[in-house]
């Protein structure tokens, strides 16, 4: 079994029972961002990233010169107020950030804008109430903007990792993939995701999966799979190769999410036949 990415709370007893291992390290306070880094990187691990988890909006975070070079994960509630953000360009710009925020529509707004200043951002797409129109506009901007902007994922994930042949897992934008990442808590406890494991959902602990591996997991990654038992709007979806049924919704209402993913990869692939299409002359010349 190939290890796993881990991701996990900074307790510095937990990360240095470690060795030789990609780490993913959550925060809940921006003054512990330098030392969890430091800590990972000091302890004879990998660090993937510092996650810090803020429960103010991104213009209220305390940024600072000393997180240079750390690679930072933020989640925020919402951007906040533009003008205080763009007070604090030249310093945001300089540091290895990317910005998650849910897909709220102000939140949809909001990426566009943060990706326009130069500043790398992502959407948590879940299911239920989304705008898919407004989320299919933002999409547009992401993939086919010729303004310069920074990555807008999942679409910047997506576009780089589409292939036409296969289906496309992009649940590793969010840490959220069972085959790449496992998330801990204190006691090496493993859920498979990020929800989970706020939620106290383990499967077992870390060294007891690691010898073994559970069924569990081979479950939940063949889960697409099973929207081709029984009944499921999604088993009909154009879409269905990039949601693989991830955001089906509970009240079995597709027609928002099988239009956005359906004009998605329309888009994808006309980018591709524009790339294929790249170089070559449509002018005769003599």
């Amino acid at each position: 079994m190939s290890l796993r990415t881990l991701v996990c709370p900074y307790e510095p007893e937990l990360i240095n029972g470690f060795h030789e291992r990609e780490i993913a390290v959550r925060v809940d306070s921006p003054s512990l961002v330098r030392e969890a880094g430091n800590a990972v990187r000091n302890s004879g691990n990998r660090l993937l990233c510092v996650i810090l988890d803020s429960a103010q909006p991104v213009d209220a975070v305390p940024f600072e010169d000393g997180w240079s070079g750390i690679p930072i994960l933020l989640t925020a509630p919402a951007a906040g107020e533009f003008r205080s953000i763009v007070h604090k360009l030249p310093l945001l710009r300089s540091l290895n950030l990317k910005i998650y925020l849910s897909s709220t529509n102000e939140n949809i707004r909001d990426a566009r804008i943060l990706s326009s200043l130069g500043l790398s951002c992502a959407l948590r797409i879940e299911p239920g109430a989304v705008d898919w129109e407004a989320l299919s506009d933002l999409m547009t901007y992401a993939l086919c903007g010729r303004a310069p902007h920074a990555p807008i994922d999942p679409f910047d994930y997506i576009s780089r990792n589409y292939d036409s042949k296969v289906h496309l897992k992009w649940g590793a934008v969010y840490l959220d993939d069972p085959e790449k990442y496992f998330h801990l808590d204190k006691e090496k406890n493993v859920a498979l995701s990020c929800k989970e494991a706020v939620a106290g959902q383990f499967i077992g602990c870390l060294d007891d999966i690691e010898r073994a591996e559970p069924e569990e997991i081979a479950r939940r990654t063949d889960a697409w799979s099973r929207n081709f038992t029984g009944f499921s709007p999604c088993a009909t979806c154009e879409g269905f190769k990039l949601c693989m049924g991830s955001l089906r919704p509970e009240d079995e209402i597709t027609e928002g999410c099988t239009a956005f993913f359906s004009e998605t990869l329309e888009t994808l692939e006309a980018l591709y036949a524009q790339e294929q299409r790249a170089g070559k002359d449509h002018v005769w010349r003599l």
